[in-house]
């Protein structure tokens, strides 16, 4: 045990840390030095943050975490502000009393034999709170693993006798510790830009030689450093190895090598990286390695990484009701919490793994992980079970594949060799079929080529679980694919629109074992009986046919389904009983639902059948987003006139052309979103809009009407309140409609946008977590200028704070416009933008009291400001792609519009500064 002790001390000795900087200069990180220290001086506002408030760094191992703590920990202003200072390097082991002893130590003269001798934890505690009672403290602790709330609730509780502004800092490695301890700010470090990387790649590699005077090894060097990801960790351990030795064979193995494969010190890269790796759950470990199978820079998308760990029994199931497609997003989570892999921009469900990770994967896959690419001249491992192949090398695996029957995953991919039309494609399919027929124990299959190759029988891969096919040609897939009986998850991309008519899937429905079909929704509605599918959880477009096995009955028992379902051609359901078989009431995961007919020619439309279909289509209460689209019927469904579909958040119904009465949305208390379209029957929108509850739409925070051409009149309620939380009004192409809008008196701030464009963007689940303010904004869009005029009720003028206007046909505004204008007393922001015939501005500028900012921008008739003075509050003024003549007027001193404009602090004309051109002139 004393063995086992000393041993775990001497581990954790080379990575302790404490205050003292271990680098002269850091590189890369002055924007978050500035932010943690203003973090750190600036006074708390908020008292719920108590005497303290956390801070926390997060990043992967070697990123540099503690570097930036020592260098914020050390600026001379920090140590000024704050009365008492500790820092403690915490690691794995997070003992409370060890921890509190350390921040004593830390802080004060005490000895450690004197608190060691200490026999309990609340002696100890008490001598910490002494200590911190009516000083203002800044605690560093460094390197924190503990995920146990209760450890973290232990320490803390000297805290709360500090005085206010004191802060503790956190680094970890992991997003859960970070927001255990409920920081007002999370940092997150990512790796250095490339040039201050390369800065300090240098100085680690070549110490006090020029690199100049080694160009071909600077350019080796470049080459290097690329590979690293901006870890600075990653800078030394390569560049202590390079610069043993300035030789370029030296550099060339360094760059010809992975990362794993350089001698490295305990304290170095891939030490400190693995130590993330074995802190990792046993099942979570398997996940990982899985990444050393893909080649560095691979995007993963989210459900087929799940399909594979599922393939090969990675996730486990639990004892409740928990999918493993479930558990699986949980592990992604968790992976992306310990940083161990990073969301694509610009994407929900993609993501990467960055290139040390993936270096640290291939370290510890320990050979049964391993890819052949480009000019391979390696054996690969007898103990490999998962295996990349590019195409070209094919040949190679086929003549090993006696020694590889172990082998469960085979992924096969183009490389640039294998698009040439030189390729042997008919010697490459007959080798991969003989390879095929040899690995029986696959459970995971990948090929992605652009050409047709499966071979015809497949029948022996009767332990296959994932089958992922992605071609550019006219594929064909054999009978045998069916007879895959085992199969949970199958992925079908095919490049060319003209693949998708033919019945590529058309005996899919024998895979009764499906989870998870991913193809395009063309390929999957030439599927019949696609209903013995019973365990398939996702189905994004099910296409009704006027032939046996394209029924709505299809999707009785699909109760697995989940996520978005789309049902198009409803026109060819006839009846209530028909539509009444899809059962979708009963199918409770589903979250977005779309119904569309298809937009039918006027003529003998019968409407009530249309009616008794949409009433069929109940789903079931939990549905939280739902479209409809091109409905015939002239009255909505009873399910959405009660208080059947209690959970919508967003309702789109779109050129349903004869529907005259709108359902009762108001009383809808969760509703967030309602977009209306192009229902030209609607005339009226008055009391049954709103329903009955005491407060209508209680939840919505945009609203839009678009293309109602018959809408003439909006009447609001006569009792209680409407549009407590709305954000976003847009009327848009609604010609017959006359004001005023039913808004609430209630509105404090509201900002108006004129213009023809549209500002709603897609719906988001992700429910941005919403800032109480005071004041909340309300923004109406309007595309009519003499709506604009019309539409606010007298009492919500003096709440406008913000108009902008962007009309084309604008030349002049009106005296009744000007009066209008006149009466916007808080109005603080004017923007006129894209105004292509406007000639002048409103002479009576000069009378809105709260103006503060005035833009004006790619007005090009526009040549003068108004004749009389502009507001002596104007604190803004900015004139962007205007008329010539108008920048002359403004120009200073000699601009026949310089005296309306003079008192303005800021001016800007074309992003140039005004006053900065004044002060030069001046000065000249």
């Amino acid at each position: 045990m004393e063995a086992c002790t000393r041993k775990q001390h001497e581990m954790l000795g080379w990575r302790r840390t404490t205050s003292m900087p271990t680098e002269s200069k850091v590189f890369g990180r002055a924007n978050e030095k500035d932010h943690l220290i203003k973090l750190l001086l600036k006074e708390d506002e908020d008292e719920e943050c108590g005497s303290y408030s956390v801070l926390s760094i997060v990043g992967i191992g070697g990123v540099g975490k503690t570097t930036l703590a020592q260098s914020v920990y050390n600026e001379q202003a920090v140590m000024d502000h704050f009365d008492l200072m500790a820092w403690v390097h915490v690691a794995e082991k997070f003992d409370v009393e060890r921890v509190t002893i350390q921040m004593i130590e830390s802080a004060t003269d005490k000895k450690s034999d004197e608190l060691h001798n200490l026999d309990s934890l609340d002696k100890i505690q008490r001598i910490l709170k002494e200590i911190m009672i009516g000083k203002k403290f800044l605690v560093v602790l460094d390197d924190v693993w503990n995920e146990i709330s209760s450890q973290w609730e232990n320490l803390r509780k000297p805290f709360q006798f500090a005085k206010e502004g004191s802060r503790v800092m956190i680094t970890t490695r992991n997003q859960d510790v970070a927001e255990l301890t409920a920081p007002k700010e999370v940092i997150y470090l990512k790796g250095l830009e490339d040039e201050d990387y390369w800065t300090f790649f240098v100085q680690c590699a070549f110490g006090d030689t020029n690199p100049k005077d080694h160009p071909k090894l600077e350019l080796i060097g470049t080459h290097i450093s690329k590979k690293l990801g901006g870890s600075p960790l990653a800078a030394k351990t390569v560049g202590g190895v390079l610069k043993s030795k300035l030789e370029e064979p030296h550099w060339r193995g360094i760059l010809e090598s992975r990362l794993w494969q350089v001698a490295q010190k305990e304290d170095d890269i891939i030490p400190a990286l693995k130590l993330s790796y074995e802190h990792l759950p046993k099942n979570l470990r398997q996940c990982f390695v899985v990444f050393a199978l893909f080649p560095k820079d691979y995007l993963y998308h989210k459900d087929r990484l799940v399909q594979i760990w599922m393939a090969h029994g990675f996730i486990e199931p639990n004892h409740g009701e928990k999918r493993k497609e479930d558990i699986g997003a949980e592990h992604i989570d968790d992976l992306l919490r310990r940083s161990f892999i990073q969301c694509v921009a610009g994407s929900e469900d993609m993501y990467m793994v960055h290139g040390l990770l993936h270096d640290l994967a291939e370290s510890v896959s320990n050979g049964e992980h391993f890819r052949i690419e480009g000019d391979f001249s390696v054996d690969v491992p007898r103990k490999v079970r998962h295996l990349y192949v590019h195409a070209t090398n094919m040949i190679k695996i086929y003549e090993h594949v006696g020694e590889l029957k172990n082998l469960r995953s085979l992924i096969v991919f183009r490389d640039s060799a294998a698009m040439r039309a030189w390729f042997p494609w008919l010697n490459f399919r007959h080798v991969f079929q003989e390879t095929l027929g040899k690995l029986k124990g696959l459970r995971v299959l990948m090929i992605d080529l652009p050409q047709d190759i499966l071979p015809e029988s497949l029948d022996h891969l009767v332990h296959l679980r994932y089958l992922d096919i992605q071609s550019n040609s006219s594929t064909e897939l054999p009978k045998s694919v069916f007879r895959l009986y085992h199969l949970q998850g199958f992925n079908l991309k095919v490049a060319h629109s003209q693949n998708l008519q033919r019945p590529l899937l058309a005996d899919m429905n024998r895979l009764i074992n499906l989870r998870y079909l991913n193809a395009h929704p063309e390929a999957i509605s030439t599927i019949s009986g696609i209903g013995k599918l019973t365990s398939l959880q996702g189905l994004k477009e099910f296409h009704l046919k006027d032939k046996e096995g394209y029924d709505l009955g299809q999707l009785k028992n699909m109760k697995q389904l989940r996520g978005q379902l789309c049902l198009r051609k409803l026109e060819l359901a006839k009846s209530y009983t028909e539509s009444r078989k899809a059962e979708l009431d009963n199918k409770g995961h589903l979250e977005k639902l779309s119904l569309h007919w298809t937009n039918a020619r006027t003529g003998n439309i019968k409407h009530g059948e249309h009616e008794d279909v949409l009433e069929g289509l109940r789903p079931h209460p939990n549905l939280m987003e739902l479209h409809i689209a091109h409905y015939m019927g002239a009255k909505p469904p009873s399910w959405l006139d009660n208080s059947y579909a209690l959970n919508l958040e967003f309702i789109e119904l779109s050129c349903c052309h004869y529907l005259r009465v709108l359902p009762q949305f108001g009383q809808l208390p969760f509703l967030r979103i309602l977009q209306l379209r192009s229902l030209k029957a609607v005339r009226h929108i008055g009391s049954e809009f709103y329903g009955d509850p005491v407060t209508a739409f209680p939840s919505l925070e945009e609203l839009l009407f678009e293309d109602m051409v018959e809408w003439k009149e909006w009447l609001g309620v006569g009792v209680g309140r409407s549009f407590p939380r709305l954000c976003k009004l847009c009327i848009r192409r609604c010609g017959k409609l006359k004001g005023p809008l039913p808004l609430s008196a209630s509105l404090h701030n509201i900002k108006i946008r004129l213009a023809e464009s549209d500002f709603f963007g897609p719906f988001s689940r992700t429910l941005v977590k919403r800032t109480e303010e005071i004041y909340p904004i309300t923004e109406l869009s309007i595309d009519r200028v003499w709506f604009l005029f019309k539409c606010l009720p007298q009492i919500c003028l003096a709440s406008l704070y913000q108009l902008d206007i962007s009309c084309y046909f604008l030349r002049s505004f009106t005296n009744e416009q000007e009066e209008w204008l006149a009466q916007l007393t808080s109005l603080k922001q004017l923007r006129f933008s894209d105004c292509k015939s406007l000639r002048s501005l409103p002479a009576k500028l000069e009378s809105l009291p709260s103006l503060e900012a005035l833009h004006i921008e790619k007005c090009p008739e526009l040549k003068s400001l108004p004749d009389t003075c502009l507001p002596t509050s104007l604190k803004e003024l900015s004139i962007v792609k205007c008329h010539s003549i108008l920048k002359l007027q403004c120009k200073p001193r000699t601009g026949l519009d310089w005296s309306k404009i003079s008192h303005i602090p800021t001016i800007t004309i074309d992003e140039r500064d005004i006053r900065e051109e004044l002060h030069s002139l001046m000065e000249g």
